[in-house]
Parts: structure tokens; sequence; C-alpha cells
């Protein structure tokens, strides 16, 4: 799921090697819950109440109510949008490749892309293909579907056919991907115009921010390399990777509706107000606190990280932190270090990898052997902040 390699995929690893990873790609993106589920149906075996709500809640849904339904549209969602989309891809290739290579390298990508994998058959992922507008086009398409969530793209279907009303869940994660876009390709093109994007025509500066905007959301691909964006933009991707995709989606990151719960939080309370309401719609304190202890534990894990590996290896601190970043964001972009770092590094991103896909907070949770319920109330005291 996170598209840091070891070793060079198209050239070190053999074609079956090759099936194996798109595979573990696949399954990484439907996720533990939805493909064990999915097994379960596909072999008319029952399903207990326990997973339908552990299902549901790794979905974002209220109750179990509709689980099995929702497995069965998330795996033909998937598939119709995997295969679809791979036809654009296999067109893109077709210029360069005989249709036997273009036809493997387009299903690697088109799974590869959805599932925000970040894994390429080629040594500088998409490098090659910076002026090509169909396949980057279509990449990106594939990375804004799978980092959108499941529950959102059945809520936009349902919208588009029946005209449904979009719930806040959906509203919010499209709008806040749509605003990371727009700010993150501005962004991008305005500190890169003469640096890593130099050398190509206004358009393709523009089309290539734009895949800088989209990429670090988890995806891991990129047109242009990273060791030669300046320090401001290397700061800007990491912020966007540790944002992350959101719920329910094949992506990681602390998700776009935490970050957006914690800006709107921040500007609710400033304005002198206790309550969060969105579209109209009150957003219980609980869920705002859980948002700003999963951010903390997300830094928190950031930090260790960092000064684990740092203690160990020699390279910069940038590099390090880029590293750490995009482990635990499930992203796969890197200054070019992974390779030559240490056994114990490694072990440190693979846990790192580990958290990010499961989520730290469902991490954290199983180590609790039941809640502790505060049934005993205290005298309230005040105390300066900032």
């Amino acid at each position: 799921m996170t598209g840091l390699a070891v070793v060079d995929t198209g050239k070190d690893l053999a074609m079956p090697s090759q099936v194996v990873l798109l595979l573990l790609i696949q399954l990484g993106g439907l996720g533990v819950m939805t493909a064990t589920t999915f097994m379960l149906l596909l072999l008319r075996m029952r399903i207990g109440i326990r997973q339908r709500i552990l299902f549901a809640g790794g979905m974002g849904l209220d109750g179990p109510s509709g689980a099995v339904r929702l497995v069965a549209r998330i795996v033909k969602i998937t598939v119709l949008i995997e295969f679809f989309m791979a036809i654009p891809v296999f067109i893109g290739f077709m210029g360069r490749f005989d249709w036997q290579t273009s036809l493997w390298y387009s299903i690697f990508h088109s799974i590869s892309a959805f599932c925000n994998a970040g894994f390429s058959p080629f040594s500088d992922s998409l490098g090659s293909f910076t002026s090509s507008w169909l396949l980057s086009g279509s990449v990106m398409a594939l990375i804004v579907l799978g980092g959108a969530g499941f529950v959102v793209l059945g809520a936009c279907w349902e919208w588009f056919r029946k005209g449904k009303k979009l719930s806040v869940h959906s509203r919010l994660v499209l709008s806040t991907t749509a605003w990371l876009i727009v700010v993150g390709t501005i962004f991008f093109m305005v500190v890169e115009w003469n640096g890593a994007l130099s050398g190509l025509s206004p358009a393709l500066k523009l089309w290539n921010a734009l895949f800088c905007a989209i990429t670090p959301r988890t995806a891991g691909f990129n047109t242009v390399s990273m060791s030669s964006l300046s320090s401001y933009s290397a700061f800007m991707v990491m912020v966007l990777m540790i944002i992350g995709a959101s719920p329910g989606s094949t992506g990681g990151g602390i998700k776009t509706t935490t970050f957006s719960i914690l800006v709107s939080s921040v500007f609710f309370n400033t304005r002198g107000s206790s309550k969060l309401v969105l579209w109209h719609r009150s957003v219980p304190q609980d869920t705002v606190l859980r948002a700003m202890m999963l951010f903390f534990l997300y830094l928190t894990a950031i930090v260790v990280g960092v000064f684990a590996i740092g203690a160990i290896e020699d390279f910069a601190f940038k590099d390090v932190i880029f590293e750490v970043i995009s482990a635990l964001g499930t992203v796969g972009l890197s200054m070019g270090i992974t390779a030559d770092l240490s056994c114990v590094s490694k072990v440190v991103l693979i846990i790192l990898m580990f958290w990010g896909r499961i989520g730290i907070l469902t991490f954290m949770f199983s180590l609790i052997d039941k809640e502790n319920l505060d049934n005993v109330g205290y005298p309230e005291v005040s105390v300066p902040i900032g």
C-alpha cells in the first residue's frame, strides 16, 4: 500500500513477483475487513454481528445495517473503476510499447493508482511521461477516486442517478479534497515555475503542478522527481501527505475529515462559538476530541520515527522526515534513501506503514481491554492556555 521500494519493481522483480505484488496492492486497497468479508460472502458463510460492526466502523457507517450490501458495492465499484480507467491508461502507453506490454502496464497502474499504492514498473515512476496528458490525467483521476472513499463514491452515484442529497460526510470530503487540490496546485505552480517545472510549456507546468498536488494524497506516483523540489515544496508535500485521503478509502493519512474538523473547530472557537456546525448539523464534541487525539498521536509517531531513524542513519533531516511521513501516510514518495537505509530503519518504516494502514486510533483502541466509563464527576478548574 505504501510504494516505498527497496528494489526496482520493473527490473528486479520477475513477472510472477509483480503479479503477487499487484494482488497484495488490490487486497490492501480493499482493506482487510472488506477482503475478509467478501471472501466469506463468496464462500456463503455467515457474517457475524461483530464483524459487521467492525466493518461498519471502519467505513464510517453509523451502524452495522447495510454493511454486507456495502461490501458487495465496494468490490463492484473497485472492479468497474479499475477496468474502465485502464482503457485510457492503455491508450497512453500504446505510443511507446507493444500492445501486450501496454496492457500489463495499464492494468498495473490502474490498480496501483486506484489503491493509492504508488508502485510502478518504471524506475522513475511516471517521470518519463511528464508530457503525456492522457496517461497522467487518468492516473490523477484514479488517485482522486480511490482517495475519496467508497461511501462517498456510492453517495455521489446515488446523487447522480436519483438526485439523493449528499450527507455531511460526503460534502466535507468533496469540499476539502477540492480545496486541497486547488491550493496545492497554485502553490506548486508558483514556487516551482522556474524550478522543478522549468523547461515545460505553461500548460504542462500547470498540469504537472496539479499532479504534484494530487499525488501526495497517499498515491506515491510522481512526474517530477521529489529530490528536484525546493525545500518549500517538499514541506508542502509533507503537509499533504499528513492530511492524506478520506475515511473508508484506499489511502492513509489523518484523513480529510479530521483535518477539516480541526480547522473548522479552530474557526468556530475563535468566533466564540462552543459548537461546531457544518451544513446546519452539529458535530459532537467527542468527534472533535477524537480528531485532536488522532492528530496528536500521528505527530507523536512522526517525531518518534524521525528520532529513531535519525539516531541510526547519516542522512539529511529533510530526507528522513520526508521518508517517515511518507511511510506513516502510506504514500510511497521518497527522496531516494529507502534502499540505502539499514535493516533497523527499515523495520521502523514497516511499523509506521502498518500503523498508517490500519489506523493509529484503531491500533491504540485494540490495546484497551475495556472502556473506562467516567461515572464520577469532579469540580472544574481553569487552566491558562497560550
